[in-house]
Protein backbone atom coordinates (compact mmCIF):
# COMPACT_ATOMS: atom_id res chain seq x y z
CA UNK A 1 0.00 0.00 0.00
CA UNK A 2 1.90 3.36 -1.14
CA UNK A 3 1.82 6.02 1.71
CA UNK A 4 -0.16 8.23 -0.19
CA UNK A 5 -3.63 5.96 -0.52
CA UNK A 6 -2.73 5.89 3.56
CA UNK A 7 -2.96 9.44 3.76
CA UNK A 8 -5.70 9.50 1.81
CA UNK A 9 -7.60 6.92 3.68
CA UNK A 10 -6.69 8.65 6.93
CA UNK A 11 -8.14 12.19 5.60
CA UNK A 12 -11.15 10.64 4.51
CA UNK A 13 -11.76 9.26 7.28
CA UNK A 14 -10.60 11.90 9.53
CA UNK A 15 -13.37 13.69 7.35
CA UNK A 16 -15.99 11.08 7.88
CA UNK A 17 -15.51 11.45 11.37
CA UNK A 18 -15.97 14.90 11.63
CA UNK A 19 -19.12 14.95 9.25
CA UNK A 20 -20.37 12.68 12.43
CA UNK A 21 -19.13 14.82 15.27
CA UNK A 22 -20.75 17.26 13.38
CA UNK A 23 -24.42 15.69 13.20
CA UNK A 24 -24.01 15.12 16.55
CA UNK A 25 -23.77 18.22 17.97
CA UNK A 26 -26.15 19.91 15.17
CA UNK A 27 -28.78 17.62 17.10
CA UNK A 28 -27.94 18.58 20.63
CA UNK A 29 -28.24 22.33 19.08
CA UNK A 30 -31.31 21.88 17.34
CA UNK A 31 -32.49 20.10 20.97
CA UNK A 32 -31.75 23.69 22.66
CA UNK A 33 -31.62 27.15 21.31
CA UNK A 34 -29.60 28.42 23.99
CA UNK A 35 -26.96 26.93 22.76
CA UNK A 36 -27.01 27.61 19.25
CA UNK A 37 -24.38 30.14 19.59
CA UNK A 38 -21.69 28.09 21.02
CA UNK A 39 -22.43 25.13 19.04
CA UNK A 40 -21.80 27.91 16.26
CA UNK A 41 -18.87 28.14 16.99
CA UNK A 42 -17.90 25.13 17.97
CA UNK A 43 -18.94 23.75 14.01
CA UNK A 44 -16.88 27.09 12.85
CA UNK A 45 -13.65 25.90 14.64
CA UNK A 46 -13.93 21.91 13.74
CA UNK A 47 -14.29 23.75 9.98
CA UNK A 48 -11.46 25.95 9.71
CA UNK A 49 -8.90 23.58 11.71
CA UNK A 50 -9.69 20.07 11.58
CA UNK A 51 -12.71 19.20 8.96
CA UNK A 52 -11.31 21.79 6.32
CA UNK A 53 -7.66 20.60 6.35
CA UNK A 54 -9.09 17.03 6.26
CA UNK A 55 -10.96 17.55 3.07
CA UNK A 56 -8.26 19.49 1.07
CA UNK A 57 -5.95 16.39 2.11
CA UNK A 58 -8.71 13.66 0.43
CA UNK A 59 -8.58 15.78 -2.20
CA UNK A 60 -5.53 16.24 -2.68
CA UNK A 61 -3.85 12.64 -2.01
CA UNK A 62 -7.14 11.42 -3.92
CA UNK A 63 -6.33 13.67 -7.08
CA UNK A 64 -2.54 12.13 -6.89
CA UNK A 65 -3.83 8.72 -6.54
CA UNK A 66 -5.82 9.01 -10.10
CA UNK A 67 -2.65 9.68 -11.55
CA UNK A 68 -1.63 6.51 -12.00
CA UNK A 69 -5.20 5.00 -11.77
CA UNK A 70 -6.87 2.37 -14.26
CA UNK A 71 -10.22 4.21 -14.70
CA UNK A 72 -13.04 1.89 -14.72
CA UNK A 73 -16.86 2.56 -14.17
CA UNK A 74 -16.65 2.27 -10.00
CA UNK A 75 -13.45 4.60 -9.80
CA UNK A 76 -15.53 7.08 -12.20
CA UNK A 77 -18.64 6.74 -9.83
CA UNK A 78 -16.54 6.73 -6.64
CA UNK A 79 -14.60 10.18 -7.90
CA UNK A 80 -17.84 11.92 -9.29
CA UNK A 81 -19.00 10.95 -5.54
CA UNK A 82 -15.81 12.26 -3.71
CA UNK A 83 -15.46 15.71 -5.98
CA UNK A 84 -19.18 16.43 -5.50
CA UNK A 85 -18.33 16.27 -1.77
CA UNK A 86 -15.31 18.09 -1.56
CA UNK A 87 -16.87 20.68 -3.80
CA UNK A 88 -20.07 21.22 -1.54
CA UNK A 89 -17.93 21.03 1.62
CA UNK A 90 -16.47 24.18 0.10
CA UNK A 91 -19.55 25.33 -0.15
CA UNK A 92 -20.43 24.53 3.16
CA UNK A 93 -17.60 25.83 5.17
CA UNK A 94 -18.14 29.27 3.55
CA UNK A 95 -22.09 28.44 5.16
CA UNK A 96 -21.09 27.42 8.37
CA UNK A 97 -18.67 30.34 8.67
CA UNK A 98 -21.92 32.92 8.13
CA UNK A 99 -23.81 31.05 10.45
CA UNK A 100 -20.72 31.66 13.47
CA UNK A 101 -20.65 35.58 12.34
CA UNK A 102 -24.61 35.67 12.18
CA UNK A 103 -24.25 34.16 15.99
CA UNK A 104 -21.87 36.19 17.08
CA UNK A 105 -23.52 39.31 16.17
CA UNK A 106 -26.82 37.77 17.34
CA UNK A 107 -28.59 38.24 14.27
CA UNK A 108 -31.30 35.38 14.97
CA UNK A 109 -33.15 35.64 11.77
CA UNK A 110 -30.41 35.90 9.33
CA UNK A 111 -28.94 32.77 11.58
CA UNK A 112 -31.88 30.99 10.90
CA UNK A 113 -32.01 31.10 7.09
CA UNK A 114 -28.27 30.20 6.85
CA UNK A 115 -29.16 27.74 9.34
CA UNK A 116 -31.43 25.57 7.46
CA UNK A 117 -29.32 25.73 4.32
CA UNK A 118 -26.60 24.72 6.01
CA UNK A 119 -28.32 21.53 7.07
CA UNK A 120 -29.33 20.62 3.28
CA UNK A 121 -25.93 20.97 2.19
CA UNK A 122 -24.35 19.42 5.05
CA UNK A 123 -26.69 16.78 4.34
CA UNK A 124 -25.19 16.17 0.75
CA UNK A 125 -22.03 16.41 1.77
CA UNK A 126 -22.43 13.83 4.01
CA UNK A 127 -24.05 11.42 1.89
CA UNK A 128 -21.88 12.04 -1.07
CA UNK A 129 -18.89 11.33 1.51
CA UNK A 130 -20.63 7.98 2.44
CA UNK A 131 -21.25 7.02 -1.26
CA UNK A 132 -17.55 7.59 -2.05
CA UNK A 133 -16.43 5.36 0.72
CA UNK A 134 -18.65 2.71 0.08
CA UNK A 135 -17.36 1.88 -3.04
CA UNK A 136 -13.96 2.65 -2.15
CA UNK A 137 -15.01 -0.33 0.50
CA UNK A 138 -16.70 -2.12 -2.29
CA UNK A 139 -13.61 -2.40 -4.13
CA UNK A 140 -11.95 -3.74 -1.34
CA UNK A 141 -14.29 -7.00 -0.01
Amino acid sequence: MSSVLVVHILAAGLWLGCLATEILFEKAMAADAAVRGFVSELHDRVDRFVEGPAFVSTFASGAWLALDAVWTAALVAKVAAGLAAVGLNVWCLKIVLERADAARAGRWDEWERIDRRQHVVGTAVTLLSIAAAGLALARVV
